[in-house]
C-alpha cells in the first residue's frame, strides 16, 4: 500500500504541470506502434502485439471515417452557397448512414478492422503462452473469422497447467471491441473530431451483445454438428474455440475436466472443439444468459446517442460510459468518466470484478494531454484493483498498473510516441500477461487538423 500511496501522490502532483486547451477539430489521428516489447519478442509470430492490433484497427477505422467525412463534404457542403442548417443536417445524416454501413460490413473484411483485431487478441493470449497460431481473417491466409494453427495438445496442456490463460484466450476477442470503444470514447472526448464515431461505438456494443446472444442459444448445438462436418480433418486447420463464449462458460464451470473430455471430432482427428449450449450445466446456462443481459451495459454510452460531451459551464465538461467485459475469473463492470476542467483532461473509472459468488473493486485515474514543453505532452494512467483469483476461488489479488505515454512533436503533424506500462499480477484489459509485466512501446503519431 505504501507503493500505491507514492504512485497516487506522484499522479496528483503531476496535475500542476503547464497545460493548454486544445480547441482544434481533428480529421485524422493515427497511431503507428512500431515496437512493443516484450510481446514482439515473446510471441511465436513476433508481430502484431495486442496493442499493435488495437491501434492498427483503430487506424483503419480512422482512415475510413476520413474518407466518409470528405465524401459527405464534397457532395453536400457547398463551396460558394450558404451552408444552411438543412444542408448540415442532411450531410450529418448521410455521413452517419455511410459510416454505419462501413462499420457493419467493413469490419468483417480480412484487413485490420474489427474481426481481424478480434482474432489478434485471441492470438496474443495464446502467443504469450508459447502457442503459435494464424489469423483466419487476414487476406494472405483466409477469410473465415477463425484462429487456427493450434494443436489439440496445446489446448490440452494449457487447460491442465494454466486454465486461467485458456479462459482469457476465449474472451480476449470481445475485449478488442470493448477496448476500442473505451479508446474512442475517451480520446475523441478530449480531442474534438470533425466526424464522431457514434456508429462504430454502437456497432461494437452490438457485436458483444450479439455474440453473447449466439453463444447462449441452442443455435450453437446446430453449429457444433454441421460446423464439424465442414471443418478440416486436421485439428490445426480448425478454429481454436468455436463459439468463444460458450467454450468460456463450459471450461470455467468445469475447471478440473480435461480438455480431451470433449466429444470426439466426427470426421477426423482429435476432439470437437465446438461446445453447444446443451453441453453446459444448468448453472452454466443461467450464468451465460445473465452475462448476455449484462452485456447490454455496453450500450450505456451517450456517444451512441450523439451526445459526445456534457457541458458544465464554459470551462468544464464531462461524459460517461459503462462497460461490461467477460474475464477469466468472471466479469468486469465499469463506469468511466472523462472530464475536462479548465485546461486539464482527467479520467475517473470505477470497476466491479465478480466471480461466481464474490466481488472485488478497482479504480482508474488518468491525466491526459499534459503539455510539459511546447513539443512534449504526456498521459499518465493509474489502475488499482482487487480481483478474484479465479471463478470459484474467492481469494482476492490486490494489484496495480501505471502507464506513462509521451509524444514529442517533430513536425506540426508528426510526433514520436513512447509508452511504458508496469503492472503487478492480475488482469488488465489490453495486456495479454496475467503475471507481473513491464512493457514498452515506440512508434509514431500523425494528426490532421481541420482547416475550417
Amino acid at each position: 500500500m505504501k507503493k500505491l500511496s507514492v504512485l497516487l501522490m506522484s499522479f496528483w502532483l503531476s496535475i500542476g504541470f503547464t497545460s493548454a486547451q486544445d480547441s482544434a477539430r481533428y480529421q485524422l489521428r493515427l497511431s503507428v506502434p512500431v515496437i512493443d516489447l516484450p510481446q514482439n519478442r515473446d510471441l511465436p509470430y513476433r508481430h502484431p502485439s495486442m496493442n499493435q492490433a488495437l491501434e492498427f484497427s483503430a487506424d483503419f477505422y480512422e482512415l475510413g471515417y476520413l474518407g466518409i467525412d470528405k465524401i459527405g463534404n464534397v457532395l453536400l457542403r457547398p463551396k460558394t452557397k450558404e451552408y444552411t442548417k438543412g444542408r448540415k443536417m442532411l450531410n450529418a445524416g448521410f455521413k452517419y448512414l455511410l459510416s454505419a454501413a462501413f462499420v457493419k460490413y467493413g469490419s468483417e473484411l480480412p484487413i485490420p478492422l474489427g474481426v481481424w483485431a478480434h482474432e489478434e487478441f485471441h492470438r496474443a493470449v495464446l502467443g504469450v503462452n508459447n502457442i503459435n497460431s494464424k489469423n483466419g481473417n487476414w487476406f494472405p491466409h483466409r477469410w473465415d473469422g477463425t484462429v487456427y494453427g493450434v494443436a489439440d495438445q496445446d489446448l490440452t496442456e494449457l487447460k491442465s497447467k494454466h486454465p486461467d490463460q485458456l479462459l482469457y484466450a476465449y474472451v480476449a476477442g470481445v475485449h478488442s471491441e470493448v477496448l476500442l470503444n473505451r479508446k474512442i470514447s475517451v480520446e475523441d472526448f478530449y480531442k474534438k473530431r470533425t466526424l464522431s464515431k457514434n456508429a462504430l461505438i454502437l456497432y461494437n456494443a452490438w457485436y458483444v451483445w450479439d455474440y453473447f446472444k449466439f453463444s447462449a442459444s441452442p443455435v450453437t448445438d446446430s453449429v457444433k454438428i454441421w460446423g464439424a462436418k465442414n471443418e478440416n480433418p486436421d485439428p490445426k486447420q480448425r478454429d481454436f474455440a468455436g463459439a468463444d463464449l460458450t467454450a468460456w462458460a463450459y471450461d470455467m464451470f468445469n475447471p478440473d475436466k480435461p480438455y480431451t473430455a470433449r466429444d470426439k471430432f466426427p470426421n477426423g482427428e482429435g476432439v470437437n472443439r465446438r461446445v453447444g449450449y446443451s453441453d453446459l450445466s444448468p448453472d452454466a446456462q443461467q450464468y451465460l444468459l445473465k452475462q448476455k443481459k449484462l452485456s447490454l451495459l455496453n450500450f450505456v454510452n451517450p456517444a451512441i446517442f450523439f451526445i459526445n460531451r456534457i457541458p458544465l459551464g464554459k470551462r468544464a465538461s464531462f461524459n460517461f460510459f459503462m462497460q461490461y467485459a467477460p474475464a477469466h475469473f468472471g466479469n468486469d463492470i465499469s463506469i468511466t468518466l472523462p472530464i475536462q476542467y479548465h485546461n486539464t483532461d482527467l479520467l475517473l473509472g470505477i470497476h466491479k470484478f465478480s466471480n461466481f459468488k464474490s466481488e472485488g473493486y478497482g479504480l482508474d485515474l488518468g491525466l491526459f494531454n499534459k503539455k510539459i514543453t511546447k513539443r512534449l505532452e504526456t498521459d499518465l494512467t493509474l489502475r488499482i484493483w482487487d480481483q478474484p483469483e479465479s471463478f470459484y476461488n474467492d481469494v482476492k489479488h490486490t494489484g496495480a498498473a501505471i502507464q506513462l505515454d509521451a509524444r514529442y512533436n517533430i513536425t506540426k503533424n508528426i510526433a514520436l510516441a513512447v509508452s511504458v506500462n508496469g503492472k503487478t499480477k492480475g488482469w488488465e484489459m489490453g495486456n495479454p500477461y496475467l503475471k507481473a509485466n513491464l512493457s514498452s512501446r515506440f512508434g509514431l503519431r500523425y494528426v490532421l487538423r481541420s482547416s475550417r
